[in-house]
């Protein structure tokens, strides 16, 4: 057996290979293309973070690493149309105030909130 490999680790094994279905299913359902595979695998692993297990009592694997529940009001459909504040000071009165975007993920900056 060889230590810290995940070939050999059940439970990794798992775990990876649910990332990976939710990954598939995610860019399948918003017929995104695979170069999104990153940034998809990334909100699976997000998501899959602020979801409770049974593993730990009902507990979200993000509350037993911090002590306190997530907050969960900023989750977002992933492919969704999504609209960003474009800065004022570029352009004139006329010009937009958003920009029209595709939802891939969330800002790793804010992960911990």
């Amino acid at each position: 057996m060889v230590l810290r490999s995940p070939q050999q680790n059940g439970m990794v094994k798992r775990k990876n290979k649910s990332i990976l279905n939710v990954t598939k299913s995610l860019l399948k359902t918003k017929k995104m293309p695979k170069e999104f595979w990153a940034e998809t695998v990334d909100c699976a692993i997000y998501l899959s973070n602020r979801c409770p297990t049974k593993n730990l009592n009902d507990m979200t694997p993000q509350e037993a690493w911090s002590g306190r529940k997530p907050n969960v009001y900023h989750l977002k459909v992933f492919g969704s149309i999504s609209y960003v504040d474009v800065d004022d000071q570029i352009g004139t009165k006329l010009d937009d105030k958003s920009k029209k975007i595709i939802f891939v993920g969330y800002d790793k900056k804010i992960q911990m909130i």
